[in-house]
């Protein structure tokens, strides 16, 4: 009796085994290659899948020469000489024995993969699902051809000098081709993911929305998903948090080995309050080689409702040192909050701070006893204290500007024309009657300002000023307020002119990834001119600039007198020494050198830590030692010939390695806190832990997964 045949039976590499025998569901064979040892090898019928890695494991040699030829010469694939119905046929076929028979076996290999597909009685549902979950795009353009090929179209598509090699392609003619464009912009294959695809798609769904766990036991989330995936099943709420776990703990791992990396880094600190809770958020920053600055989110962690300056230093001590950061951070960037500015005023241990009747401490009497306290340890690992530039001019602003405003000659002018102004936005933001009128009228959408945002009302002002008087008298009238007067709409346009470099340098301040400590004291400077050359054109408002330029000198004092400002500002090559007063040069050019000299030293240390020392090395006497090269003289000649460029340009800094350097250390400071703030906002909504009924574990590993994906700082949500 004749055997069954099965997929041995047509493997194209079967003539290097030996058929043995049949045993239930599976066959035995005999290696030939492995002889004069017997091999015996057991494989299903269906499959040689156990034969092929017996082959890739002892004669790779074989099995590479075998592909080699299928890459040049795929075999030939024929059609069953049965009529065919299936749409599906035009991308399987079947192999020719050597006798020129087609091997129809039920097994059909498809065009693109060669893989075999079980395809008995004629049934195409195993080719439909091989052709759905691995060649997608394949399987939409075939759904979306909506006709039903006969045998004859395809035979007649295929060239007369032999099969077709090479699929479904030959079907398809320049408007197909042409389609291909508009395919790749609207791909289909979200219906047609994997299961774990899909449970990695509704994971990271959730964390970059801050959507609610519980959406995941919705029933018609659920029927949602298992519609569009065809029948896959939506993940658990256990199966989420576990996922969560990982991805935290991948993401906590690539960022403390960048981290370890980094020599330098500032963090920015905020405390947000929501609904009776009070969260700790951290983010760090740093200067990649290439100058580039990248961020990541450290924590945004629960701290008491009624926290204290105690509480804000243990909880910077804790981040800190759950990164290994402690001795890289250059300085903390907050805001001007009274919390923080008490808590590092009483902790924070200055550098330049005097030092009166040194003397030295048995270490062992200070651990046992505690004669210094809590607070010696507290100040030991606190970093210096920068305070928001951003935040600080946005104060003078909108309180001394304000105050000078209301309190001078024009302070009633002042507020009737600003009250009309809060009227129009009222209206268009309550009504949308209002807003189509604005539109119509205007041809643009009104700015509603934010609240104590002083740049925000005024470019809303000065939005309404940029329309012609009739454009603002028929606005007016069909929002149904009181219109502007002559004195008003001149006085509101002086105002816009005079103070439109306040709003420029606010917008300076508040940058990320293109701003730098060093162009604080530059944008500042320049601010007090471009002021102090308005007061001798306006009419109005000399006085409120005087009071101005008198309150951004003392609001900003600290930084005027930082040598880690004016280092910062020297090492941009946009302002070098050219903002300083010839008189202060030159002891500002003798600090640079002085840094570049102990950067240089820096460097060498940490490239010679941890190795062996010579004892050439050591010395540095004689001709070729190191004492000899007078890295100072080097250092003031590199200062020298940098200080003397004219290219403004950031790059300029990899001709001057040493300057670089020092660019990096002091630069790597931001001079304004609102990347923090931007931990605690999903664009312009805030995220609510409440709301979206997530604990406060896993509130925080929600928002430190998405604000690090969003930077791409981490692979976890990959």
């Amino acid at each position: 009796m004749e055997r069954a045949r099965t997929a041995f039976d047509h493997w194209m590499h079967r003539h290097h085994f030996t058929f043995r025998d049949i045993r239930d569901r599976n066959i035995t064979v005999q290696c030939n290659l492995c002889l004069p040892k017997i091999n015996i090898l057991s494989t299903a019928r269906d499959s040689t899948s156990n034969l092929k890695k017996h082959l890739e494991c002892h004669s790779p040699c074989q099995m590479r020469k075998r592909q080699h030829t299928e890459m040049s010469e795929p075999e030939p694939l024929f059609l069953p000489p049965k009529r065919l119905k299936s749409v599906v046929w035009e991308y399987f076929g079947y192999l020719k024995d050597p006798g020129g028979t087609i091997i129809v076996d039920g097994y059909p290999v498809c065009r693109m993969c060669r893989k075999k597909v079980s395809a008995r009685a004629g049934n195409t549902s195993n080719m439909m699902h091989h052709l759905r979950d691995h060649h997608p795009k394949e399987f939409a353009k075939m759904n979306r051809k909506h006709s039903v090929p006969c045998r004859k179209r395809i035979r007649d598509a295929q060239s007369s000098d032999g099969p077709s090699n090479y699929g479904p392609s030959i079907l398809e003619n320049q408007t197909e081709e042409s389609s291909e464009a508009k395919e790749a912009k609207a791909d289909p294959t979200i219906y047609y993911q994997t299961q774990s695809r899909l449970n990695a798609l509704v994971f990271n769904f959730i964390v970059e929305d801050v959507q609610p766990i519980s959406i995941l036991e919705q029933p018609g989330f659920r029927k949602l998903i298992e519609a569009l995936s065809r029948g896959k099943k939506v993940m658990s709420r256990n199966a989420f948090v576990a996922r969560l776990d990982v991805a935290f703990d991948k993401m906590k791992g690539e960022i403390k080995a960048k981290l370890d990396k980094v020599q330098t880094l500032c963090t920015t600190a905020d405390i947000w309050s929501v609904q009776d809770r009070s969260y700790f958020g951290m983010t760090c920053h740093w200067l990649e080689d290439n100058l580039e600055r990248k961020s990541a989110a450290l924590a945004c962690t629960r701290i008491p409702i009624s926290y204290t300056c105690e509480t804000i230093i243990a909880k910077i001590q804790e981040i800190h040192s759950s990164y290994n950061i402690e001795s890289k951070v250059q300085a903390t960037v907050t805001d001007n909050g009274n919390n923080f500015v008490k808590a590092f005023k009483e902790f924070s241990s200055e550098d330049d701070q005097e030092v009166e009747d040194s003397r030295f401490e048995d270490l062992g009497s200070i651990l046992c006893d505690g004669e210094m306290g809590g607070d010696f340890f507290l100040s030991y690992f606190l970093p210096p204290h920068q305070r928001c530039a951003a935040q600080t001019l946005n104060l003078i602003a909108s309180k001394d500007l304000a105050d000078a405003v209301s309190k001078g000659p024009s302070g009633k002018l002042h507020s009737s024309a600003t009250a009309k102004c809060a009227a129009i936005w009222h209206k268009t933001h309550s009504s949308t009657e209002a807003t189509e009128a604005m539109e119509s009228i205007a041809k643009m959408t009104i700015t509603v300002p934010c609240l104590n945002k002083w740049s925000s009302e005024y470019y809303a002002v000065n939005k309404l000023m940029s329309l012609t008087d009739s454009q603002l008298n028929e606005l007016t009238e069909a929002l149904g307020v009181s219109g502007f007067t002559p004195d008003e709409t001149a006085y509101l346009t002086e105002y816009t002119d005079v103070f439109k470099p306040v709003a420029f340098a606010l917008d300076l301040l508040q940058g990320e990834e293109k701003c730098f400590l060093g162009i604080v004291i530059p944008t500042l400077l320049t601010l007090k001119r471009k002021l102090e050359e308005k007061a001798a054109n306006t009419r109005l408002f000399s006085q409120v600039i005087e009071d101005t330029v008198k309150a951004i000198d003392s609001g900003f004092k600290q930084v005027f007198d930082s040598s880690d400002a004016r280092l910062a500002t020297a090492t941009m090559p946009q302002f070098r020494l050219w903002w300083l007063p010839e008189e202060e040069r030159e002891a500002l050019r003798a600090q640079l050198i002085t840094e570049v000299v102990q950067v240089d030293q820096g460097t060498e240390e940490t490239e010679t830590n941890g190795g062996s020392v010579h004892e050439d090395d050591f010395f540095s006497y004689g001709p070729g030692s190191s004492g000899n090269k007078s890295g100072k003289m080097e250092a003031a000649e590199e200062v020298w010939l940098y200080l003397q460029g004219t290219n403004k340009d950031l790059k300029c800094l990899n001709e001057f390695p040493g300057v670089k350097k020092v660019f990096i250390k002091f630069n790597t400071t931001l001079p304004s806190s609102s990347p923090v703030q931007q931990l605690f906002s999903n664009g312009a909504n805030a995220v609510i832990p409440k709301g979206n009924h997530l604990s406060d574990e896993h509130f925080e590993r929600v928002l430190l997964l998405r604000y690090n994906n969003n930077s791409k700082i981490t692979t976890a949500l990959e």
